[in-house]
């Protein structure tokens, strides 16, 4: 088996035969810990891969794979109601730009636009209203055409 060094896809290291150590007997935990967690781990740690996990777990465009990325896993064969029944808005700053205060705003601003037309577009056929107009809109307003 490989070690999946620098790899914090959940479903890449599933699908690709890489060492993962199951930390899923965590999730029916975490659902009874109650509504607001924070994650506080050294870095490499292993925060990221524990959040993309997660996310696979309850995102319910993911429901078709679950038996592939989770069945062999102990939340596979214990799986809990909220199983695939979220719609996930991801949102990464690690990459802000800090070296002024105007560019931090800008790029927090960018990042969190794009996470929010990603997520319309992911979920387009959940919502009872077309959200074309609503994402065009927001590209075309913040200038973020190029981006996605």
């Amino acid at each position: 088996m490989k070690v999946p060094y620098g790899i914090t896809d959940f479903a890449t290291i599933q699908r690709e035969g890489y060492i993962y150590v199951d930390k899923t007997k965590y999730i029916p935990i975490l659902e009874k810990a109650g509504r607001y967690l924070f994650f506080i781990r050294p870095r490499r740690f292993g925060k990221t891969l524990f959040l993309s996990t997660l996310e696979h777990y309850y995102d319910i465009n993911t429901c078709s794979e679950f038996e592939e990325l989770f069945g062999h896993l102990y939340i596979g064969k214990n799986p809990t109601e909220y199983k695939n029944s979220c719609l996930i808005l991801k949102m990464n700053f690690s990459g802000l730009d800090t070296s002024s205060k105007e560019s931090l705003k800008d790029s927090f601003r960018k990042t969190v636009l794009t996470s929010l037309i990603f997520f319309l577009d992911n979920y387009q056929d959940v919502f009872q209203h077309p959200i074309d107009d609503i994402v065009t809109e927001l590209k075309e307003e913040n200038d973020l055409k190029r981006m996605t």
